[in-house]
């Protein structure tokens, strides 16, 4: 599934023919998985399983909004089995930004002792032992990140059209009558535009 259509990113870009599309579909999949990892996230939405540290009261899922919680799950032993499911009513969910946020302390705090710096409270921080499975909506991607998806997909479109007229020569610039249009030497993947527009969007790694 792709961020959107191939219909969408072509009038998007202006483009009218069909000559190319089988070329367009393959810069989409790559422009799919540039966008997701970009932002850290996947905005196709659906149903999602992830692993954090314990040691802390909150927990920072990597997409959202987020439709439902299935289940939070807290084990030392990373069993994850049915027991060790955490009542809903100790934990609240911030939909929109993607937070759960446990209201009876951190999530399975851990302290080791006979360590330099031992009397601190959270010496360390227990390694995926708190399992959340949520879903988010789908067919809900953001209109400005499908306008940043068309951008890079045409980027890259201009790039092999271009790479193809100059018969795949290093061409810095291209003379149109009396105009020379500057081309660049490649730049970044990512054009500036596209790097503003997903920026918002993209989730730390923490």
């Amino acid at each position: 599934m792709s961020l959107d259509t191939l219909a969408n990113v072509k009038t998007r870009l202006g483009i009218t023919s069909s000559s190319d599309d089988t070329m367009l579909g393959l810069l989409q999949d790559s422009a799919d998985a540039a966008v997701a990892n970009y932002c850290n996230r996947d905005f196709e939405g659906g149903t999602f399983t992830e692993d954090f540290p314990g040691g802390s009261e909150f927990v920072h899922l990597r997409n959202y909004p987020v439709s439902s919680v299935t289940s939070v799950k807290v084990d030392a032993s990373r069993a994850f089995g049915s027991e060790t499911i955490v009542t809903a009513s100790d934990y609240v969910v911030q939909s929109d930004r993607g937070v759960i946020q446990s209201v009876a302390g951190p999530f399975l705090p851990s302290k080791r002792d006979g360590l330099v710096n031992s009397d601190i409270r959270i010496w360390t921080r227990g390694p995926r032992v708190v399992q959340v499975v949520y879903t988010t909506a789908t067919s809900s991607v953001p209109n400005d990140v499908k306008e940043a998806y068309a951008r890079l997909v045409g980027h890259w479109y201009r790039k092999v059209k271009t790479e193809v007229a100059s018969s795949f020569l290093n061409v810095s610039q291209q003379k149109f009558g009396e105009t020379f249009q500057i081309l660049g030497n490649g730049g970044p993947e990512f054009p500036q535009d596209v790097v503003r527009i997903l920026a918002p969007y993209r989730v730390p790694l923490i």
